[in-house]
């Protein structure tokens, strides 16, 4: 059984937190006055450290804000410091953005989040970009300033505040690849980490087909199987990634966090970069991350600070060239307790975009989903009470809306049902056909310990990795305008990968 662990965010309680580009935010909305490094603005003032610290913060030319939560220490724009060793490591990529309207709306093919670390003695935020490997070649005008922080160090496993860092590049071109480098500091004396690369996503539309990692639960990364997956993705190079949730086992364990991030920055020689610093993953939050201050501070995702303020990073969407990808938060949808109001605001939320989704599959003609526990599963948790209540609030808005795919993990296994037709008995699905109902597809497997699959009345095809060579498993799915392919493959240590199941939907 998964050990569940709630952890207390004081007086204020779950709704009165937020979490926005990368950070926990505080609610409360404190205005005043300044100008941020690098173009950017701040709003708040007073404080300490090698600036004043701020409540929010907004990205240069980006059209939306972050902001910062109060576990958060000395929350600041770029400052010039620069430490005796930066040791500047684990940057990777991730996208801030509004999760409705236009303006600041996320956006992957225009604009990139990037977070790093560094040494506590290194205050200065910048990223540089170009369109070669040599930097002495971009414009000077290249160049952003983020904000820094402490995230406080965890529970279990402690080893230290880290020192985070977050910039913002917004009006790129799509379908682009990009170089970069992070880091910064006074002409003479700054300091900068390798030339990384990125390629922003195809912009929305029918015309380019895209590829996309399906990863999840990670946690336990056992048999080395998250460093080994990053590895082959680094290989494959899909458009995007998106990760169903469980990142790590015990959310306040620092220990497992860095070691996640690690594995994923760099191979076993410490030298060859994995994906982490470049392939954009968008994750889902699962019932092991718990809502802590290391996930959000590690993960740099979407949020809308005027919307949506106590939700920031729970629940977004992008276009990615045919599809249309919406990443949900369930935790409180399966635990009301935690946050009665969620589940309606959530509710609305989806139908808003959903229905706007719907509206425009002739620009986008593929709707997938993203949550932690899967809506139809046979294996261990699929009657699980909290997954029996993430049924009942998903299945009919996928019903109406007639999503395409969704996407889950929880269940370390693959499960793969027919096209349901919810009807009226979210229990008891009928079998229909693609263009009528959603195939929800369990794709767990990229670290944790695997479940034995199972079946039921709904399955269309199901397997898991409880023996033999595989030590895992992930699914890349294929779109174009007219046809939408999921492949599932086992991770193997040895890279051939075998398909083990394969599914195609044309329009």
């Amino acid at each position: 059984m998964h050990k569940r662990l709630r952890i207390q965010v004081g007086a204020m309680g779950a709704a009165a937190l937020l979490a926005a580009g990368g950070l926990f935010v505080a609610c409360q909305n404190t205005s005043g006055g300044g100008s941020g490094a690098g173009g950017g603005s701040v709003d708040g003032g007073g404080g300490a450290g090698g600036g004043s610290p701020i409540v929010s913060f907004a990205p240069q030319g980006c059209g939306f804000t972050i902001q910062s939560r109060p576990e958060y220490l000395g929350f600041t724009p770029s400052q010039p410091t620069v430490g005796a060793t930066p040791n500047i490591r684990r940057v990777r990529l991730g996208l801030g953005g509004n999760v409705e309207g236009t303006l600041g709306r996320a956006d992957p093919a225009t604009s990139i989040g990037i977070a790093w670390q560094t040494d506590e003695g290194t205050d200065v935020s910048q990223v540089q970009w170009g369109a070669s490997a040599d930097p002495t070649t971009w414009p000077a005008a290249n160049v952003v300033s983020g904000v820094t922080w402490d995230t406080p160090q965890g529970e279990l496993n402690p080893d230290g505040n880290e020192r985070m860092h977050e910039a913002y590049i917004c009006g790129l071109t799509a379908a682009t690849t990009y170089y970069y480098r992070v880091g910064g500091g006074p002409a003479g004396s700054a300091q900068w980490g390798p030339v990384l690369t990125f390629t922003t996503t195809p912009a929305a539309g029918p015309a380019t087909p895209v590829t996309i990692a399906i990863t999840g639960d990670s946690r336990g990364e056992q048999s080395d199987a998250w460093q080994i997956l990053q590895r082959r993705l680094h290989v494959l190079g899909p458009t995007l990634a998106i990760f169903s949730g469980d990142v790590i086992n015990l959310a306040t364990d620092q220990g497992e966090w860095e070691e996640w991030l690690d594995r994923a920055y760099l191979d076993t020689d410490n030298t060859t970069h994995l994906t982490l610093s470049s392939l954009l993953t968008l994750a889902a939050h699962g019932n092991h991350d718990n809502h802590t201050a290391l996930f959000f501070g590690n993960l740099t995702l979407p949020q809308d600070n005027v919307k949506y303020p106590q939700y920031g990073e729970l629940f977004y969407s992008v276009d990615v060239g045919p599809v249309h990808v919406i990443v949900t938060d369930d935790s409180w949808v399966a635990d009301p307790s935690g946050d009665s109001a969620y589940a309606g605001i959530l509710q609305t939320w989806l139908d808003a975009d959903l229905t706007a989704a719907a509206a425009n599959r002739t620009n986008v003609p593929w709707i997938i989903t993203v949550n932690h526990r899967p809506a139809y599963s046979s294996s261990l948790h699929g009657m699980d009470p909290d997954v029996l209540l993430s049924r009942a609030f998903y299945a009919p808005i996928f019903q109406k809306y007639h999503v395409d795919m969704s996407f889950n993990g929880h269940d370390h296994d693959y499960e793969r049902t027919q096209p349901l037709d919810i009807g009226a008995d979210v229990n008891s699905p009928t079998v229909t056909t693609a263009d009528q109902g959603t195939v929800f597809v369990t794709c767990a497997g990229s670290g944790a310990d695997a479940y034995s699959a199972a079946t039921s009345s709904f399955t269309a095809f199901s397997t898991d990795f409880t023996s033999g060579s595989a030590i895992g498993l992930y699914g890349i799915l294929t779109a174009t305008a007219t046809t939408l392919k999921l492949d599932g493959h086992q991770l193997l240590s040895d890279a051939t990968d075998p398909i083990f199941d394969t599914y195609t939907i044309t329009k």
